[in-house]
This record gives structure tokens, C-alpha cells and sequence, in this order.
């Protein structure tokens, strides 16, 4: 699976996903540093790949009008690493399972939302 990180997720995630055999990389990596969100999600989408987030405003659109992969971290950024690393079989299961697709990642559950637009 492949792995888009938003601008505001810790780069330490990256090693998360990378160490369980999954391509990652960071949009700021890419040249999207100052790319606005809605661009962002496109161009993970380009490059068939699941955008991971923090920000929950992007989220709350995203499950508004749901276009590619969205993944958001609920979780505190110190958390974040350990939080994926216990629930990556069954995020990674519930995307390849998918196709447009809001995902909402706790240290509690990995809650689905499936895809809509207003």
C-alpha cells in the first residue's frame, strides 16, 4: 500500500509505515510544503496512495465530499507511531477493501466512513 503524509503529520510516522513494507513518503518531500489540502488529497489520489492527516477540519470535508483515501490520525502526534503501528493490519485491510474512503484512526479503533458527497 502507499502512504501520502500531510504536512502536518511527524515525520517519524514515515518509519511506521515503511517498517511494515508499505511505501510512505512526505508531501513536503514531494514539493506540496505550502500545497493546499484539497491539492494534496489530488495528488495522493494521482499516485494511488491513501493521504494520512491530523487536521480535522480537511477530515470533516473529506467526509463531506470523499475523494481518494483519507486517513486521520485522532490520536496526539507523540502517540501517533504507536497508535499505527498496533492497528496497521486492519487500516491497511479496511483501505485495499474501499474505494473512496474517510478512515478515522484512535488509539481506541479505526473507524470507516464511507464515501458521500453534498
Amino acid at each position: 500500500m502507499r502512504f501520502v503524509l500531510d504536512n502536518d503529520v511527524d515525520a517519524r510516522v514515515q518509519r511506521v509505515f515503511t517498517k511494515a513494507h508499505h511505501e510512505c513518503w512526505r508531501a513536503a518531500d514531494a514539493g506540496h510544503a505550502k500545497t493546499m489540502d484539497d491539492e494534496v488529497s489530488v495528488y495522493a489520489d494521482d499516485h494511488g496512495a491513501a493521504l494520512v492527516t491530523h487536521d480535522r477540519e480537511f477530515t470533516e470535508r473529506r467526509k463531506r465530499n470523499t475523494f481518494g483515501k483519507h486517513v486521520r490520525l485522532t490520536c496526539p502526534q507523540p502517540d501517533a507511531c504507536a497508535v499505527l503501528a498496533a492497528c496497521m493490519d486492519e487500516l491497511v485491510a479496511m483501505l485495499e477493501q474501499s474505494g473512496d474512503v474517510v478512515i478515522e484512526v484512535s488509539s481506541t479503533q479505526v473507524k470507516l466512513f464511507p464515501a458521500q458527497w453534498d
